[in-house]
C-alpha cells in the first residue's frame, strides 16, 4: 500500500529541516518527487504555510519567461502561466497570493508583507536588482527549499553572479511590456538573464554545504536541499570575484 504523507507529517519533517515560523521561505519544486501527499498541492501549501505561519513569506517563482517573446511581448500577471512547474503554477492563483510584475522573473508570494516585499520590481532593468524583492531576501534572512530538484534550478544563485558582476546579462536589452487590468501596456526594457550557467550550479554543492549554507533532508519521498541565502552569499562571493568563470561552460 501507497504511504500517504499527511499535512502534519509534512510540518514535522518541515521543521525538522530547519523551516521556522516567521520565515522567508523560497521553494523550488518537482511534485512528483513528493510522492503521494494528502490533499496533493494544496496540502503541501497548507504544510508550507502552517510551518513558517503568517509571520512569514511563502514564496515560488513564477517565471515567464518561456511565454512572454518577443512575438508574445505581453505580460499579465493574472494570466501569464509559470513555465517552472506545477506548484508555481497553482500557487499563483490561489486567492491570497500576490504576483510580483516582472515580465520575466516573477515571484509569486504569500504573508502579511507580501504587497510591500514585491513592490517596484518591475522597475528594475534585470530580474535581480539588490533593490529588488531578490534582495530583499537577503534583508528577511531568506531561506530555499529545494524540493527534489537539485541546485540548477537554484534561482538565487543567479542573483548572487549579478550582484558580483559576473558576465550573465544580455548586452541588449528586449522590450516586453506588462498588461494591467484594463489591458493597458506598460512597457519595460529589460537585460535579459542568459542562465547559461545554472547547468553547471552543481559545483557549488561541496562548498556550500562545507560552509554550512546548505543542508540536506527528506520532506515526503523528496530528497531535499535547504540553502540559507545570506550564508550561500557569504560563500560564493569571494569566490566569484575571485574567479567569475567558477560556474561557466567546460571550466
Amino acid at each position: 500500500m501507497t504511504k500517504i504523507h499527511t499535512i502534519e507529517s509534512l510540518q514535522r519533517e518541515l521543521t525538522a529541516a530547519g523551516i521556522k515560523p516567521g520565515d522567508t521561505l523560497l521553494v523550488h519544486s518537482s511534485m512528483k518527487s513528493l510522492g503521494n501527499v494528502e490533499n496533493r498541492a494544496s496540502g503541501v501549501f497548507q504544510a508550507l504555510k502552517n510551518t513558517i505561519t503568517e509571520d512569514g513569506l511563502l514564496i515560488f517563482p513564477a517565471f515567464s519567461y518561456s511565454s512572454v517573446t518577443e512575438s508574445n511581448p505581453d505580460f499579465d500577471p493574472e494570466k501569464t502561466p509559470a513555465c517552472t512547474g506545477i506548484l508555481p503554477e497553482l500557487f499563483r492563483q490561489e486567492k491570497d497570493v500576490k504576483r510580483s510584475l516582472h515580465p520575466f522573473h516573477s515571484l509569486a508570494v504569500r504573508g502579511k508583507e507580501a504587497e510591500t516585499f514585491i513592490a517596484g520590481h518591475e522597475c528594475f532593468d534585470t530580474a535581480f536588482n539588490r533593490q529588488s524583492p531578490w534582495g530583499k531576501m537577503l534583508e528577511r534572512k531568506a531561506k530555499s527549499l529545494l524540493i527534489g530538484v537539485d541546485l540548477t534550478t537554484a534561482t538565487f544563485l543567479h542573483a548572487i553572479e549579478e550582484w558580483c558582476d559576473v558576465p550573465i546579462l544580455s548586452k541588449e536589452p528586449v522590450i516586453r511590456y506588462i498588461l494591467d487590468k484594463n489591458g493597458n501596456r506598460t512597457l519595460r526594457t529589460i537585460h535579459w538573464h542568459t542562465g547559461a550557467h545554472s547547468e553547471n550550479f552543481f559545483r557549488a554543492e561541496s562548498v556550500l554545504l562545507e560552509y554550512g549554507a546548505l543542508t540536506k533532508c527528506r520532506i515526503g519521498d523528496a530528497d531535499c536541499m535547504l540553502m540559507d541565502c545570506c550564508k550561500t552569499l557569504e560563500c560564493m562571493e569571494p569566490i566569484l570575484h575571485r574567479n567569475p568563470d567558477f560556474f561557466a561552460h567546460g571550466v
